[in-house]
């Protein structure tokens, strides 16, 4: 589930790799996962009234320099809280594999092709109309016919999606096991609603009708408002009246926000977090950071020079992992390998393969690999490319993520000894996110938000379904690799549940991702996630991992709102 690091969530996919059991993807076992950052404002949270609970202040969605109202939960550029108020078949817990049913109460593999999931009775939109299993059937053919909006290709595989009763049944054309996930977790819509729409895919929603806890109660371009949703078919759970989320421009403010105990909950990078927010006040002020997926250098390959594998080879070298953690991160994070597989996940690593490309730091080597390239160097060192003009490069960050925009001027600072000229540039959140989709860019920096599996970071990265020409917007593979083998490969791990081919097929896609560097991870990652037990407890810490604890992090984020409790 791949995001942009400027925050806006794509589709569940600012990809980041949590801490998981190792799960078979087999048949009627299918425990798999997918699955950001940040907040910024002005007033304290509101005092509670007597007897009733205080509103959950929430550090927000990014606003650039205000919010874009779009509760579409379809559309990959909706607002964090639409995932208060569409839910899902199912929630996965990111970090254990625990599935729970949500709108469905089971589901079943009748054959290796045919799924059957039973939908919930009793459950009612926030308008009071009946939910049924017609509106899972409506929501599916809906991203059938609106390409756009099947934001994971789930119709890639897909036949056909019919109801009997409150059964729904997902008929594939061929066997791809892992795409449960995918279908479990998609956001289900009222047919009485978006049968209305003209054009789903532009709709922003501005009167959201969900099956979820909370619904719109005010919108401004700086704060956005939910209040409890009286149908809710778990309204005995909901002990949380009211979210305010506010507008953010940037980890600094939401820091400031955190510090000063002006937020419930945020996620959001702290410098010395342990100094700076947790010793302030230990009773109160926590922090829980599991473990995530890769940060990644991704490089525009339908370009020159990134279309050469000397040159990407060369990157790869010459980008000092260790000083990144150290300096830019405060080694709040461990640095990443080029295989793209999380620690978690060592058990499908090739351990030979690992060895023998092993992508340190090595200005050397990043040397020797540019000279493959027979490039010349003019008189002030710079590699000139072959129209005789130095190399000038553009690498992307969004602006206000000091810790990324530190990330990137290390990395800008050793190209340049290599003679490589790179600008790096913070354009807004919106911006980076729109220019990556479409292709237009040349370097970016890229963060990912959970997966259970190997076959989920290969497969959103780099199968040749999940990324477009240029110009048109890419689900995730926003670099643009197309490689027939590797997309072979993917699919034959979606359709088998052998354990030993599973791994030879892994084996044969880390050959290609250390072999070819169609990307360049280059640390882990960890979940940010902050909250004060000022008004609220119950939330995800260690020790009961419930959820990772983002509110971008649908759909665990419902996990969270059914675990806090008010402080007395």
């Amino acid at each position: 589930m791949f995001c942009i690091i400027s925050g806006i969530f794509l589709k569940g996919r600012r990809l980041v790799v949590v801490k998981l059991t190792k799960m078979a993807i087999g048949i009627g076992s299918a425990a798999l996962v997918a699955a950001g950052l940040a907040g910024c404002g002005s007033s304290s949270p509101s005092q509670q009234a007597s007897g009733t609970a205080a509103p959950l202040i929430i550090a927000g969605d990014f606003a650039n320099p205000t919010m874009t109202e779009n509760f579409n939960p379809l559309s990959i550029n909706h607002l964090y809280g639409t995932n208060f108020i569409y839910e899902p078949l199912y929630v996965v817990n990111l970090m254990n594999g625990h599935q729970t049913p949500w709108l469905a109460t089971s589901y079943k593999w009748a054959n290796a092709t045919t799924l059957q999931f039973t939908i919930r009775s009793g459950v009612k939109w926030n308008n009071g109309r009946p939910f049924s299993a017609k509106d899972v059937v409506y929501t599916f053919n809906l991203i059938r016919k609106y390409p756009a909006l099947d934001t994971n290709g789930v119709w890639n595989s897909l036949a056909s999606v019919t109801s009997s009763g409150n059964v729904v049944t997902f008929r594939f054309s061929h066997v791809n096991i892992p795409e449960w996930y995918y279908i479990a977790t998609t956001p289900i819509v009222s047919e009485y609603q978006f049968s209305r729409v003209p054009n789903p895919v532009t709709f922003t929603d501005p009167h959201p009708v969900g099956t979820g806890p909370f619904m719109v109660s005010s919108f401004t371009g700086e704060q956005y408002d939910l209040k409890d949703n009286p149908y809710y078919w778990q309204k005995d759970k909901i002990k949380v009246p009211e979210m305010e989320f506010r507008g953010v421009t940037g980890n600094t403010s939401v820091d400031e926000w955190l510090v000063s105990d002006q937020v419930d909950w945020a996620q959001s990078f702290i410098p010395n977090m342990q100094k700076l927010f947790i010793d302030k006040n230990p009773a109160t002020n926590h922090s829980f950071q599991p473990p995530s997926s890769p940060w990644t250098l991704f490089m525009n390959l339908t370009k020159w020079p990134f279309n050469q594998l000397d040159f990407r080879k060369a990157l790869a070298y010459d980008i000092n992992r260790k000083e990144i953690v150290s300096k830019a991160e405060y080694n709040m994070m461990t640095p990443d390998h080029q295989s793209l597989l999380p620690p978690t996940m060592n058990n499908w690593l090739n351990p030979q393969l690992f060895k023998r490309y092993d992508y340190h730091y090595d200005p050397a080597k990043a040397a020797k690999e540019l000279a493959k390239m027979g490039l010349k160097r003019n008189s002030h060192g710079q590699l000139l490319a072959p129209n005789g003009q130095p190399i000038t490069l553009t690498l992307e960050v969004p602006a206000g993520w000091t810790d990324i925009i530190q990330d990137g001027k290390i990395m800008v600072d050793s190209f340049k000894k290599l003679g490589i000229t790179v600008d790096e540039i913070t354009p807004s959140p919106t911006t980076v996110t729109d220019n990556v989709q479409t292709g237009s860019y040349e370097m970016a920096l890229q963060a990912a938000i959970g997966v259970p599996e190997p076959y989920f970071v290969y497969y959103e990265e780099l199968d040749g379904a999940q990324t477009a020409p240029i110009g048109h917007v890419a689900p995730s593979n926003y670099e643009r690799w197309n490689n027939p083998t590797t997309n072979k490969l993917l699919s034959e791990f979606a359709r088998t549940t052998n354990p030993q081919l599973q791994k030879k097929i892994m084996y044969q896609l880390q050959k290609i991702v250390l072999t070819q560097v169609p990307v360049i991870p280059y640390d882990y990652g960890v979940f940010w996630f902050q909250n004060t037990t000022t008004h609220y407890t119950g939330w995800p810490t260690a020790k009961n991992p419930y959820a990772p604890g983002q509110v971008y992090a649908y759909p665990d984020n419902l996990l969270v709102v059914t675990h806090l409790r008010p402080v007395k």
